[in-house]
């Protein structure tokens, strides 16, 4: 069983406001989290709302001792019951002790014992220490009082930051990274070894993004696409020949990553995204790239990145000539960063909601698709859309290049937009804002924002 944490970036810089100031005293917080479990698997927890104890509170505030009257913890406990939310016990080490004391092993016991004895259940709380540069460290706290390590923080905003065991600034990559290292230094490496991504869609642009994070060092990749290779595919797929036309693009793409032999590990799964394995899938990885044309599967993606608070890429593109001719009339892409803080796809009019419908509908009740269709109530299939190789991969490379800065921030200026649209046929690059007042349930109100697990599953029937 693994644990991690995941945090929202506007909680992380009001943990370190209100904890690390230059007086050099041990101060306390809550966070309220929603919980992400799949189980013998991992514990994720996620950050919703924070409580922070002011000094009027305390009834000890030293350099290596803080304390303060239970009342205050049960009144979080409240809080958290209602929806069966964790609680993350939160202190600061300001003489930058990476580890916790024997006062802080005795005084987390009682407290977390107080918490089950009071809201009861078999899931499990955590504490974290933060260091005076706002690295942090953590454990759980689990329901017989016992404790396990966190394998993961993150801090999600315009950048993603990581925190793990063993971390290091001297970290030795292997020799195939070399080169990539002399650019973005070891670090990177390492990171990217200790993630899980999910790339939704295996086609044109699945194909070339899977490719680009795997010669990048990326840990662990996990591949979800139901579909198979038609010979009309192979103009665009990576990694795919003649000799696999009617084999699953997955399979073909894992055979093919697997044999490039740079160690990175790859799960294949043949499902719609909205399939009970896929879900399992999405909430164990730390990035997910969305490259389909799906509306169905972008809906429930939109929502996962709010609830779960996994930074998800999604990018497409637009290719359409003008009529009785080949002349270019539009050909545009777009790369969306969602995250907490950022515009949801709905939002910024990238999901049809009627073709989403019909998606659904021909996928889990096909005679009924026919018969409304041949009535005229649901979009049915066009012809199909132009692809060129050439620009599916450059969108691809523009989209992994987004996830490297996120981590790397090579590029600051660009941080501040999340979403970007490219007219290729044009030179013309446009940045559009975030919406202001943004009465959207997803992305405009926080309620939903680190919920996690509810029924029913994302607050939608799929």
């Amino acid at each position: 069983m693994k644990y991690s944490i995941t945090i929202q970036n506007q909680h992380f810089e009001n943990l370190k406001g209100n904890l690390i100031k230059v007086d050099g005293k041990e101060r306390v917080a809550f966070i309220i989290c929603g919980r992400s479990i799949i189980n013998d698997i991992e514990e994720r927890f996620l950050s919703k709302e924070v409580h922070f104890l002011s000094d009027d509170k305390l009834l000890i505030s030293e350099q290596n001792q803080v304390s303060w009257d239970n009342k205050y913890f049960i009144d979080v406990l409240k809080k958290a019951e209602v929806k069966n939310l964790a609680i993350v016990l939160v202190h600061n080490h300001p003489e930058g002790i990476n580890s916790f004391s024997p006062v802080d092993d005795n005084g987390e016991f009682h407290l977390f014992k107080l918490a089950f004895n009071r809201n009861g259940g078999a899931n499990s709380h955590a504490s974290l220490i933060m260091l005076p540069d706002g690295n942090l460290i953590g454990r759980v706290w689990k329901n017989d009082l016992t404790t396990e390590s966190i394998s993961m923080i993150r801090v999600i905003g315009n950048k993603i930051k990581l925190n793990y065991p063993n971390q290091t600034d001297d970290y030795e990559s292997p020799e195939i990274f070399n080169r990539q290292q002399l650019a973005f230094g070891s670090s990177l490496v390492q990171d990217l070894s200790n993630l899980k991504i999910s790339i939704i869609g295996a086609g044109a642009t699945g194909s070339a993004t899977a490719l680009l994070l795997t010669r990048l060092g990326v840990g662990e990749l996990c591949l979800i696409d139901k579909d198979t290779i038609e010979e009309s595919n192979l103009n665009r797929l990576h990694g795919a020949k003649i000799s696999d036309v009617g084999q699953f693009k997955v399979d073909v793409l894992k055979k093919y990553i697997s044999e490039i032999g740079v160690g990175t590990k790859v799960i294949a799964v043949k499902e719609w995204v909205s399939n009970l394995n896929c879900i399992k899938q999405l909430k164990t990885s730390d990035i997910i790239f969305g490259c389909t044309d799906d509306h169905a599967g972008r809906i429930l993606l939109n929502r996962f990145a709010y609830f779960y608070l996994t930074p998800i890429i999604d990018m497409g593109l637009v290719i359409s000539v003008k009529k009785d001719s080949f002349e270019l009339g539009n050909l545009q892409g777009r790369i969306s960063y969602l995250f907490p803080g950022s515009d949801c796809l709905i939002t910024k009019g990238n999901i049809n909601i009627d073709i989403a419908y019909s998606e659904n509908l021909k996928r889990n009740e096909p005679d009924n698709f026919k018969k409304l269709k041949e009535e005229a109530y649901v979009i049915g299939e066009g012809n199909p859309s132009p692809a060129i190789v050439t620009f599916t991969t450059q969108i691809a490379s523009m989209a992994v290049n987004e996830f490297l800065n996120r981590i790397q921030g090579f590029n600051p200026q660009a941080l501040t937009a999340p979403h970007k649209i490219f007219f290729f046929h044009r030179g013309i690059e446009i940045f559009p804002e975030n919406i202001t007042e943004n009465e959207c349930r997803i992305c405009g109100k926080s309620n939903y924002w680190g919920r996690g697990d509810m029924e029913p599953f994302l607050d939608m029937v799929i």
